[in-house]
């Protein structure tokens, strides 16, 4: 099984070397598969009260990591909107003042 990767840096172009870290979509499919294990353990009669606690701990576990990596993507992802919406205001702002511009010299020259 490969483990896709995010290169976090380019050794060719910085001169240091590349450090590679798993993809978010490969974790939480591979925290879903940790999680269907665990639960099936929790759930089977055969399991002994204490492995069914230690797997219980297993599933907790697993869920805080997917929730964690989860809030992890939706904060990059409301940043970047944010940083649209700055961009999409700037552009605004800057037309709204170039047309204030082109109307107070339209102003002045018919005075």
């Amino acid at each position: 099984m490969s483990v896709p990767v995010v290169r976090l840096n380019d050794s060719e172009t910085t001169g240091t070397p590349t450090i590679s870290q798993p993809t978010r979509e490969w974790l939480l499919e591979r925290l879903g598969q940790v999680l269907e294990i665990a639960m099936e353990r929790v759930t089977n009669t055969k399991t002994s009260a204490a492995h069914r606690m230690k797997w219980s701990r297993i599933v907790i576990a697993s869920g805080q990591a997917c929730n964690s990596i989860l809030r992890d993507a939706e904060i990059e992802t409301l940043k970047q909107q944010v940083k649209e919406l700055k961009e999409l205001a700037t552009v605004k702002l800057s037309d709204e003042q170039a047309d204030d511009q082109d109307g107070d010299s339209e102003t002045q020259t018919n005075d």
